[in-house]
């Protein structure tokens, strides 16, 4: 009898524990994760350390003014497609290491941006993009869509870029490129 005991609760404990396989079988396996820590790194760290390096390519004007051309260049990645999108338009700021022509006023700076879950870059320059911008269509033309193809060709998420000065929107930026919508890269001119 005592072994009529163990037998029905050994196959009962089989059939609970082949149950909850069966259930569970399909779902993914649990797994524990480690609470979230802040880790504090000095410049020294952070420079040795280094961030992880990204290739972005740059729209810089040609010699004679009649097309942009693309420049690539090596940048630190951000943790965010924000903080890249920051970091490459501060590289295009900074102008060409090729021999091609800068397009985008080197005082000017990139004060904010975000993009919209529609595709929608917002990117808030200071004033000195238009204060600084020598004018010229021509001129014009390459500064926006030297921001606007930048965007686009580095960050797939980026379908169109609002350029806005000091936190609002801007008719132009010297007078002659319509900057009050976004805009979508433009490849050739």
């Amino acid at each position: 009898m005592n072994r009529e005991k163990v037998g029905s609760a050994f196959l009962v404990v089989l059939l609970i524990v082949s149950g909850a396989i069966a259930l569970w079988g399909d779902q993914q396996p649990i797994t524990f994760r480690r609470p979230a820590f802040r880790r504090v790194t000095s410049e020294t760290t952070a420079h040795r350390i280094g961030a992880p390096k990204r290739m972005a390519m740059l729209f810089f004007a040609d010699k004679n003014h009649r097309d942009l051309l693309e420049e690539a260049r090596e940048i630190e990645g951000g943790a965010t497609a924000t903080e890249d999108a920051k970091r490459i338009l501060e590289e295009l700021v900074k102008g060409p290491e090729a021999d091609l022509m800068p397009v985008v006023p080197r005082a000017a700076r990139v004060r904010n941006l975000f993009v919209d879950a529609s595709g929608t870059a917002y990117v808030d320059f200071d004033r000195e993009l238009t204060e600084g911008h020598s004018g010229g269509a021509r001129e014009e033309l390459f500064t926006v869509y030297s921001i606007v193809n930048t965007l686009a060709a580095n960050l797939s998420q980026i379908k169109r870029v609002q350029i806005l000065v000091d936190g609002v929107g801007v008719p132009t930026l010297a007078g002659d490129v319509d900057t009050r919508e976004p805009l979508t890269p433009r490849f050739t001119f």
